[in-house]
This record gives C-alpha cells, structure tokens and sequence, in this order.
C-alpha cells in the first residue's frame, strides 16, 4: 500500500491548477487505485495457485514426536498424543524388567549397551539381584515399524521418521534370568556408574497421530467378475492426514476426496461396519501445553519450485551444491552446516542403517561405493545431534541405490 500511496503522489504532485489537481486525484485513487488492486489481487491468485501446484503431497503427514513425563502430557492436547505401544510384554520379551531414558549422546548409549551392569529389581514376590544388560526399546521400535508400514499399505509417501528419542529409550534385559516372569516389576534399580545421573525412568514419547474408530457408509460395487467394498468415512479436518487400518486385509486402497470431504476406503474380503481411523493431526504450537523436555522433532521438509522440478531430473552426479539443496529442505538441517561431501574410505564405519531400520531393505546391504556426508553441528552439546544426521543421511539413501552413505560430525 505504501508505494502505492506515494505513486498516486507523485502524480498529483506534479499538477499546479487545484481544480485539475482534485479532479486527477479523484479518478488517480478511484479508478488507478481499483486497478492496482485488481492487479495484485490477480499475481496473489496467481502465486497461491502456483504455490498448490508445487506443493507437497506429504505436507499433511509430517510427524511431530516429543518426549515427556507420564504427568506432563496435557490430555487437551490436539496435536501430541502418548504413543501407544502395540505389543503388551509377553514371552518374547523374556527377561524384560522396564525401559528407561540415557539422556547421553549416542557414541555413550552405545557404550552402555556394550556393558552389563548390577540391577536390584524390587517385585510383588520379593527382591532379586542381578545383572542387566541394555539394549533399543523393542516395543518402541516396533510400534514405529507399525506406523510406517501402515503409511506403505495405504500408498502415502513417508520416508524417514526424525525421533531421537527414540534411540536413548532403552530397554533393561534380566542377564541371568534371576527375576520369576509372572512376578510384577515394581521397581529397578540400575547402576550405570558415570552415566547414572543421565537416567530416566518415568518418560514417555509423544507423537502428533491418534487413533479413532469410524462407523462407515458401505455400498458394494463391481469390479469385471468380483466385486468390492466402497466405505465413506466423512473428514472433519481437511488440513490433517488419514490413514485407514482395516484390519482384516492385506490390499486395500484409500481414496481422498478433496472437495466432498471424505475418505474412500475399498476393501475386497469384508465390509466393516467400524473402521480404525490414524488421524495425522496438524501442530499448533498455541493450542498445546503439553509439558515436553526437549524441543519437538519432525521430520517436516519444504518442497520449493526448484525441489520439485529437481525430481524429474536424473541425478547422476552427487555435488556439495545438489546436496546442499536437498537436505536444506529438511527443517532439522538449520542446526547444522554442510562441510564437504567426499567418497568413503575403510576408515568410514559408521553405517547409517544401524539408526533407521525402517528402510532397510535387500538392495541396502549390497556392497557399493561409500559417500561421506561432513556435517558440522551448530550446537555441539546437543546429545541428538547424531541421531538427527541419521535421519538426513536416510533421506539420502532413499534417494540413490548405486551409493551407500554414512556420516561424519566434526
């Protein structure tokens, strides 16, 4: 509007008659003044629509994960809800006594999972000492295993999830079998020497997904000599993301309807008169108060024009620039500073799969070339700073299958 204002008088400034004068400014402001507007009304229009066609596709599946104590979640909360873990303890997790959190960089997680350690479990049958060993929290990775593979049954798009947390969230496994198996763990007492003022025991993770169960309209419809379940599930909130979990079928398929609101859930073996619904919620920041320890993690990205026409593009040569580009996407890469990206050595262990299993998969464990991504963290005493460099360097693996990446911190 400024600029505007000061062109209009400009114009007017340059008139000396009064009566000329009012009447250029009278048609300057009523009839230029229109125009401009209906001008940058239309490049507006024009951006907007721009911006739509470039946008992208996984903007509403982005996921939120955080970590708090059991009484800091805010059960008001409509963005974080508790991640709820899929597998209750059973006879696989033989030995299983709890899980804590190492707030410790990964180089020391690892270490204290190299180590066994003296533990003092206190139960609903008495006392046991014994020795403890540590090691990823399985039901924590399997309930992310979980989640990313109904984001592949239902055709979406998610790459890599961005949870540190995750990886400092450790599971205490009975060494000598001391404690009884139907004995109920009251508490576990662990001494991990140094690390011991590191230790959690009462945390739980966050996410921005929940769990409804829909009652869907269901029709049939016929597909050449079989036929189809279509069910019609109404959508309260177009700016979230859903993902249906039918759970009788192995081949489904999800369609949505932007402007009737609804998903379309076809399923082949059964109709479902109720539906298991995971909402992808949108964050509002303002709108929770759920009391969380670290900063929230995402795995949100920005797809501009040049991204966008960049996946049409064969990427044969893995420059600093084209590297650059793509991780700078990524929200998590403004705490951190490319340095180089050079070829791997023998030197080069450090092997990114060992941080992601979810894109594990046979092409992955070829032998290939080795790249080497230097980062540099711009907050050397984040404990997470390993762990967010995996989640880039998985990105860039899901990318290319002729190299196998690894990374460096300096």
């Amino acid at each position: 509007m400024e600029y505007k204002k000061e062109l209009l008088q400009s114009r007017i400034a340059g008139i000396k008659d009064p009566i000329q004068k009012r009447l250029l400014q009278d048609v300057l402001v009523d009839v230029f003044g229109e125009l401009l507007d209906y001008s940058e009304q239309c490049f507006l229009d024009l951006e907007q629509k721009i911006e739509h066609e470039y946008s992208d596709p996984c903007s509403h599946y982005f996921i939120f994960t955080g970590i708090c104590k059991k009484d800091g979640i805010d059960n008001a909360s409509r963005s974080l809800f508790e991640v709820p873990l899929q597998k209750e303890r059973d006879e696989a997790d033989a030995g299983y006594l709890g899980t804590l959190f190492l707030a410790c960089d990964y180089k020391a997680v690892l270490r204290c999972m190299a180590n066994v350690y003296p533990v003092t479990v206190l139960t609903d049958k008495g006392e046991y000492a014994t020795t403890a060993a540590l090691c990823y929290s399985k039901r924590y990775q399997d309930t992310f295993r979980w989640l990313y593979e109904q984001f592949g049954a239902n055709k979406r798009q998610w790459h890599t999830i961005n949870c540190p947390y995750l990886y400092k969230l450790l599971d205490i496994i009975d060494q000598e079998a001391k404690v009884p198996k139907d004995a109920a763990v009251q508490k576990v007492s662990i001494q991990l020497g140094e690390f011991s003022d590191f230790v959690t025991d009462d945390l739980v993770l966050v996410w921005n997904v929940s769990k409804t169960i829909c009652k869907p309209k269901t029709d049939i419809a016929a597909a050449g000599v079989s036929s189809y379940y279509i069910h019609q599930i109404p959508i309260d909130d177009p700016d979230a993301g859903y993902l249906a979990v039918p759970e009788a079928e192995e081949l489904f398929s999800v369609v949505f309807s932007d402007c009737e609101r609804h998903l379309l859930v076809r399923t082949e073996n059964q109709a479902y008169h109720e539906l298991e619904i995971l909402k992808v919620e949108p964050y509002y920041p303002e709108k929770d108060h759920t009391q969380l320890l670290y900063p929230l993690q995402s795995n949100q990205r920005m797809m501009r024009p040049t991204d966008v026409q960049a996946l049409s593009q064969p990427r044969l040569l893995w420059t600093k620039g084209e590297v650059a580009r793509m991780l700078s996407a990524y929200q998590v890469f403004s705490e951190f500073e490319l340095v180089d990206v050079r070829p791997g050595t023998q030197e080069d262990k450090m092997e990114v799969m060992d941080m992601n299993p979810f894109i594990r998969v046979h092409t992955f464990l070829k032998q290939k070339q080795k790249l080497v991504l230097i980062l540099h963290a711009r907050d050397p005493a984040d404990i997470f700073r390993y762990e967010k460099m995996f989640f880039l360097l998985a990105e860039l693996q899901l990318c290319t299958q002729e190299y196998q990446w690894t990374g460096v911190l300096q």
